[in-house]
């Protein structure tokens, strides 16, 4: 589909490059305007619109340049000395034949001035002289040696091989080829044989005595026997004061012993891979920290000292009746995980608590526990509001009671009762006149982050109220969106990078960089964009419901769009882009666009 230019286009005197006329024929051009143009594929011609095209004052299309073209053709090789050109139409308008060449070649006789033209382009003469004999050599033979085939061969040697041995003892000799000389035709032409005299017998034999050094220290020495007797070398193996002990048996088998003293020092580390049993009864020293490596120190006795390590029998004497932080509160499901509500909550001490680590769906976590539930009519109409006045007074309605009913915010709860019929609430709630609500201290809403504490000892499967454990809020909610402020729980929230900044206090600034109205997307063939080439043009489709763009709502006719190029200096270039009723853009462009060429500018109004 072309694109529409509703306007004059001034190009402000720049080139238009690579620019292709429409493709017609005089049939289906239709009517023209002065000046317009076509190139007609039949006539294979540039036509142009003018005024008089017939002489007689009528419009119409003519073709551009109607002499231009070949007007004469002449062969100026007429008679060439080798390459002739026929004429066959001397005056031409358009295409021109000429005829068939001929080289002027005559036959004849070769002689020595002859020449030949070589692939190198070069003129040559062509040799002359007939070879009448081929003649042998040494070792060369030649049959049929007048032709027409002479075959030349070399002659066979004869030879034959000998073999001997020999077993040379002490002093004996021998005799080898030493060299080999070779004339420039490969053949053999002298040898030199040396004589070889064995060496004479120098057998000698060795002994290893050990013989005595100075403290802690022994000698190996090398002793030979034979021509050349006495010691030939010495090995002096020395201990170490504290760590090696060396002792010996000399003679000519004895032996070296190599000990630990009975005090030994170890300068750096001991890895041990068996255990490690002290036998003794004595305090051992430790000038650094001992790493068990995740493991248990057992059999400790009772510390009495301040400085004595304690066991853990002691440690829990010492902080009985002290509250223990016992874990993580999962709020998901009523009762919670561990179970501190119902008939099978597990055993407390004073002060034993837990934090709310996990409600699934965040929110809050409900908790039912044995105590009382009432109901009260309000009397007004409530807008937003937490002063909260009874048809009637109910004095079972305590402080701390949830507050439940149509309308009714979650985690709202009774934080003063003013009088049995007037109360204050934790928050504002908007319900009309004679609203039923339902007050209970059984059940109480948790969130993540709340600290529940065990106010006295709470024995298990009691069925503990509510009233037995203090529960302090972390009032860090997590924040959710709403039809209006009222309805819009308020707390921790993150803010997404690719549209926001959020500085280490926690100030937080739409980054301009970053519009979460507008997208980039490249014309590729990957979701959200598929590609299709058919009819001469290529289409982009891109999906700006796709969540990597707009998301679902997204609506197509409320998205502008422009074309650039995908590399360096991202050019724009014009597309035909349409819009359809729902999220489907479509980036038309005549011919074959391969993928990743062109990238999309989008912006959602």
């Amino acid at each position: 589909m072309a694109i529409n230019f509703l306007n004059t286009v001034d190009l402000n005197s720049i080139q238009v490059e690579n620019i292709v006329p429409e493709n017609a024929t005089a049939g289906t051009i239709g009517a023209g305007v002065l000046g317009q143009i076509y190139f007609d594929t039949a006539q294979d011609t540039m036509m142009q619109y003018v005024a008089d095209s017939d002489g007689a004052g009528n419009p119409g299309y003519i073709e551009i340049g109607t002499t231009s073209g070949v007007e004469t053709f002449s062969n100026t090789n007429v008679g060439s000395t080798y390459v002739d050109f026929s004429i066959v139409n001397a005056s031409a308008i358009g295409d021109v034949n000429i005829g068939f060449a001929d080289l002027n070649a005559v036959d004849g006789t070769s002689t020595a001035a002859d020449r030949f033209l070589t692939k190198a382009n070069k003129w040559a003469t062509i040799p002359f002289g007939d070879i009448t004999e081929v003649d042998g050599g040494v070792y060369i033979t030649v049959t049929d040696q007048t032709g027409p085939i002479p075959i030349v061969n070399h002659d066979l040697t004869p030879r034959t091989d000998t073999t001997s041995t020999a077993s040379p003892g002490y002093g004996a000799t021998f005799t080898t080829v030493d060299s080999v000389t070779t004339n420039t035709t490969g053949h053999v032409t002298a040898l030199n044989v040396k004589t070889i005299t064995l060496p004479s017998d120098t057998n000698e034999t060795y002994t290893l005595p050990v013989a005595a050094g100075a403290s802690n220290s022994a000698i190996m020495n090398l002793t030979a026997g034979g021509t050349g007797s006495g010691i030939k070398s010495a090995v002096t193996i020395f201990g170490t004061t504290g760590r090696i002990a060396i002792t010996e048996q000399t003679g000519n088998n004895g032996s070296i012993t190599v000990d630990l003293p009975d005090d030994v020092t170890i300068v750096n580390d001991l890895t041990i891979g068996g255990e490690l049993v002290v036998s003794g009864t004595g305090i051992s020293s430790f000038a650094g920290a001992v790493d068990m490596a995740s493991n248990k120190l057992t059999n400790v006795a009772t510390g009495t000292a301040g400085t004595d390590g304690v066991n853990l029998g002691q440690v829990e004497l010492l902080v009985a009746g002290v509250g223990v932080f016992q874990g993580g509160y999962d709020a998901t499901n009523d009762p919670g995980t561990p179970a501190i509500s119902g008939s099978s909550n597990v055993a407390l001490d004073q002060g034993d608590y837990f934090v709310v680590k996990f409600v699934q769906g965040g929110g809050g976590g409900d908790i039912t526990f044995s105590g009382t539930t009432t109901t009260g009519v309000n009397n007004t109409a409530m807008a937003n509001s937490k002063a909260l006045q009874l048809q009637t007074a109910n004095s079972s309605i305590t402080i701390g009671m949830t507050v439940t009913g149509s309308g009714i915010p979650s985690g709202v709860v009774v934080e003063t009762a003013i009088a049995a019929q007037f109360f204050a609430l934790s928050g504002g709630i908007t319900i009309p006149a004679g609203t039923t609500l339902t007050f209970s201290d059984k059940v109480v809403t948790v969130e993540v982050g709340d600290f529940i504490f065990a106010n006295a000892a709470i024995a298990a499967n009691s069925d503990p109220a509510a009233s037995e454990y203090t529960i302090v809020k972390f009032d860090a909610n997590i924040a959710d969106a709403g039809a209006t402020d009222a309805a819009t729980q308020k707390g921790v929230s993150g803010f997404d990078s690719a549209s926001f900044d959020v500085s280490a206090s926690g100030w937080v600034q739409l980054n301009s960089q970053r519009n979460p109205y507008g997208a980039t997307q490249t014309l590729d063939n990957t979701s959200p964009v598929s590609r299709v080439e058919a009819n001469g043009f290529t289409t982009f489709t891109i999906d700006l419901a796709d969540t990597t763009l707009f998301g679902a709502g997204a609506l197509a006719k409320n998205v502008t769009a422009e074309v650039t190029q995908n590399v360096s200096p991202y050019q724009t270039v014009y597309a035909d882009v349409t819009r359809s009723g729902s999220a489907s853009m479509s980036i038309v462009f005549s011919g074959s666009v391969a993928v990743d060429i062109y990238r999309v500018l989008l912006s959602h109004i």
